[in-house]
């Protein structure tokens, strides 16, 4: 079990594993016919990632590709495993504990308050950061022939990813976004462009804890560790996702905190589990 939780595959595997029974529950009880074809695939893949994960020397280019390629088909699952155990969405809850803790609501008035368009673009291109900042760091490492670090960081991620799906199955939230777009938000074209995208790739009931500060937190830590210059660029951007989501009425603020320590959890772990060195290339 120790070596399959060391492994990128081995993680995604486990969780495959476990929430496969949820996926299959949750078809049942919805009566999602669409929903399907993914059973087979999933129950595939899960068997597919133990068995890479549990042989000898697996080749990491392979393991670093399946891995990054796992992360946005798994967070694609989350409404279908949400339909198991969840009885309904938890935004009333959430926006309590905003409300106690900042005395107001971040993700409805913040926009209205600051409502100017020269911080709204930024703000918003910051949140689109996550996407290549997913990506671009194993990437560059593998590229490099730091191959190691390169599987450290995918199996940052990818833990950062399974605590989060995992909340989301239990514990739905809609997050701000589907409540109608904040007072007072300027209008700009980062800004259509992140509706965009969220209109056609977010999932329902996957906002807290924000998988975006999550996966954001993991790679800022993890590239501090293994790639600093581009570290202190993935720490801003962090900083720009963690407010942005916010401003943009996309999260809630607890979600955006919530995350960051989730992401902070799964850095650490997977430098310890995988033992990757600071400075110098590895290898396979």
């Amino acid at each position: 079990m120790r070596s399959l939780v060391r492994h990128p595959l081995g993680v995604l595997g486990l969780y495959l594993a476990v929430t496969f029974p949820l996926l299959l529950g949750g078809l049942l009880s919805g009566g999602a016919v669409s929903g399907w074809p993914i059973v087979p695939v999933h129950l595939a893949a899960g068997g597919g990632a133990l068995w890479w994960a549990s042989r000898r020397d697996p080749d990491q280019w392979v393991t670093l590709a399946l891995a990054l390629v796992a992360i946005p088909i798994a967070y694609a699952e989350v409404p279908w495993l949400n339909q198991a155990l969840a009885s309904g969405y938890r935004d009333p809850l959430v926006l309590a504990w905003e409300r106690t803790l900042t005395g107001f609501d971040p993700s409805r008035e913040l926009a209205g308050r600051f409502s100017w368009l020269w911080l709204s673009e930024p703000l918003h291109l910051a949140y689109l950061s996550f996407y290549p900042a997913i990506y671009v760091p194993p990437i560059v490492l593998a590229v490099r022939g730091r191959l190691r670090e390169a599987t450290t960081t995918a199996l940052g991620i990818l833990i950062a990813s399974v605590v989060c799906y995992l909340v989301f199955a239990v514990f739905p939230v809609q997050g701000p976004r589907y409540f109608g777009p904040p007072e007072g938000v300027p209008d700009g074209p980062m800004r259509r462009l992140t509706l965009l995208i969220l209109e056609n790739g977010s999932s329902t009931g996957a906002a807290f804890p924000s998988a975006h500060m999550a996966l954001m937190t993991a790679q800022a830590v993890l590239a501090l560790r293994l790639q600093p210059k581009m570290g202190v660029l993935l720490t801003l951007a962090m900083l720009g996702v963690g407010v942005g989501a916010v401003y943009g009425g996309f999260h809630y603020a607890v979600d955006m905190a919530a995350g960051a320590l989730v992401g902070l959890a799964s850095a650490w772990f997977a430098l310890k589990l995988h033992g990757a060195r600071s400075t110098g290339p590895t290898g396979k």
